[in-house]
């Protein structure tokens, strides 16, 4: 038997609220051709129940023996994965049903890149829309900012299937610690500017501007601060296209 084009990694803790709209969105895919791993981390609510619900041969539901977090718990399922790319799913993201197809087809079609993110809806609780990032779809001028932000939605990401893990260490931004050590290793990383995921944010979500989320990018950005910087013109150059593309999408943001 092949193995499959693309394994979906989804790692999984106490996410009863979430988790059938979640698998369901990865099961309507309009591309077929998946694995979904699903690693329950030492779940005490219905999260398992749910899963094993399902009648699909093609998801795959592993329990570790007890909780190690959602970095150890993510590269264990990176372990497992038999597909040529890496699809990163969380429980409680949705995933619009073209997404595997769009980024699929561009990881074929450009195989220099190594990772590719998409745009993103920010989603409460109950599902009601907070705000859109439409990302920008330029690998130089996006690995030119990651070296101040995080400007992928790590729920949307797709990457080739290389070997590579997260850093353990990092439980918090460990997400942009992998981008910068991508970077460090000559990787491309870009985005689509389709809105591909809907990536919820509640109070057990992690925040971008939480003390121990800065502390964590201060320290991958302190770890690669050798990485290369584009000459001043070239600075010049995408911070313009940058200032273009935050006005096009700035009242979009706010709909």
């Amino acid at each position: 038997m092949n193995n499959p084009k693309i394994s979906v990694v989804m790692p999984m803790y106490n996410s009863e609220k979430y988790l059938n709209e979640s698998i369901k969105s990865i099961l309507n895919q309009t591309f077929k051709d998946f694995e979904l791993i699903i690693i329950d981390d030492g779940s005490t609510d219905n999260s398992i129940k749910i899963v094993e619900s399902y009648n699909d041969k093609r998801i795959k539901l592993f329990q570790n023996e007890k909780n190690l977090g959602t970095v150890k718990t993510r590269n264990i399922g990176l372990e497992k994965s038999k597909g040529k790319y890496i699809a990163v799913m969380d429980s409680d993201d949705v995933s619009f049903s073209e997404r595997f197809e769009k980024q699929f087809n561009y990881l074929e079609f450009n195989s220099h890149i190594f990772l590719v993110g998409s745009s993103a809806i920010f989603i409460d609780d109950n599902g009601m829309e907070i705000k859109k990032f439409r990302k920008y779809d330029n690998y130089k001028i996006l690995g030119w900012r990651l070296q101040k932000s995080c400007g992928i939605v790590h729920s949307s990401v797709m990457f080739q299937n290389i070997g590579e893990k997260y850093n353990e260490g990092f439980y918090s931004a460990h997400d942009y610690d992998f981008y910068l050590k991508m970077l460090s290793k000559g990787k491309y990383l870009t985005n689509l500017t389709n809105f591909l995921i809907k990536h919820r944010v509640h109070k057990n979500s992690t925040h971008s501007n939480s003390s121990k989320q800065i502390m964590f990018k201060n320290l991958t950005q302190l770890l690669h601060s050798d990485l290369k910087k584009p000459p001043i013109y070239k600075k010049v150059i995408y911070s313009f296209r940058l200032l273009i593309h935050y006005l096009k999408t700035f009242r979009e943001k706010r709909k």
